[in-house]
C-alpha cells in the first residue's frame, strides 16, 4: 500500500494574483481582452487603468513578494504599491542598453529577495534542485520559484523560466516527490490558482532552479512607512 505524506509551510499562504480580478485570467493573458477593462482594477492600488494594465502582465514576481510577506505576518499592501517598490530599486529590467536591445527580462531575483529583507524576514536566491524542497519545507521555508507560465495553463510544456510562483508545500508518495502544492499569480483557471496541485514531472519541465528562499528571520527595523 502506498505512503502519502503531505509537507505544509507552518504558515497560510494568501492568494494574490498579478490581476485584480483572477477569474479573468484567461481572457486576460490567453483571449487577449484589454486588462484596463478589469472592473477591479482599483483594488490594485494602480492609480489608473494604464498602470495597472501595464502591471498586469509583468507583476509575477512583486505578487509572490506580497503573497510571502504577508504569510510571514508582514504588511499587507496593494499589488502595484509593491511593483512601484520594486521599479525604484532598480529591480525590474526592461533590457539590455549596452545591445541597444528593447527585450525585457522580468524581475532580478536579488531586487526581490532585498524587498523581502527589507520587511524583516530572510530572503536568500539560490540554486536548487526540485529534490531539495521538501527538506526545506519542512523546516518552514517558502520557495519563490522560477519556472515557465505554462505549468498554470493546460497543454505541454515548451520553455523553462520566466514567470514565478510560490511553492508552500509538497506531496510525497513512497517518499518520491510526487506533486508540489502553490499558488500561481497567473493561473488561468481556479484550480491552477491557490493551492495548485502540479506533477513533479510538469514542473520539472518548467523550472530553471532558480529559487528565492523565504522564512521567517530576525526582524529588523525596516524604516518609515513610505
Amino acid at each position: 500500500m502506498a505512503r502519502t505524506e503531505l509537507l505544509l509551510a507552518p504558515f497560510r499562504v494568501p492568494y494574490s494574483a498579478q490581476i485584480a480580478s483572477p477569474e479573468l485570467a484567461a481572457r486576460i493573458f490567453v483571449e487577449g481582452l484589454d486588462p484596463a477593462l478589469d472592473p477591479r482594477w482599483v483594488e490594485s492600488g494602480a492609480s489608473t487603468p494604464e498602470e495597472y494594465a501595464y502591471w498586469t502582465s509583468r507583476a509575477c514576481g512583486v505578487a509572490c513578494v506580497k503573497m510571502c510577506v504577508e504569510a510571514l505576518g508582514g504588511p499587507a499592501r496593494p499589488l502595484i504599491e509593491w511593483a512601484r517598490r520594486g521599479e525604484e530599486r532598480g529591480g525590474y529590467l526592461r533590457g539590455l542598453p549596452s545591445k541597444g536591445s528593447q527585450a525585457e527580462l522580468g524581475w532580478l531575483h536579488s531586487s526581490l529577495a532585498e524587498m523581502i529583507r527589507t520587511e524583516g524576514f530572510f530572503a536568500e536566491p539560490r540554486r536548487l534542485e526540485i529534490g531539495e524542497f521538501p527538506g526545506l519545507i519542512a523546516e518552514g521555508m517558502l520557495l519563490i520559484a522560477s519556472v515557465s507560465y505554462e505549468i498554470g495553463m493546460p497543454g505541454p510544456i515548451t520553455r523553462k523560466g520566466g514567470h514565478l510562483v510560490v511553492v508552500f508545500g509538497v506531496v510525497v508518495e513512497d517518499q518520491r516527490l510526487a506533486s508540489l502544492i502553490l499558488n500561481n499569480p497567473s493561473g488561468r483557471t481556479t484550480e491552477l490558482q491557490a493551492g495548485a496541485r502540479i506533477q513533479v514531472e510538469r514542473f520539472a519541465a518548467g523550472y530553471t532552479r532558480r529559487v528565492i528562499v523565504v522564512g521567517l528571520g530576525d526582524r529588523i527595523e525596516s524604516g518609515p512607512p513610505r
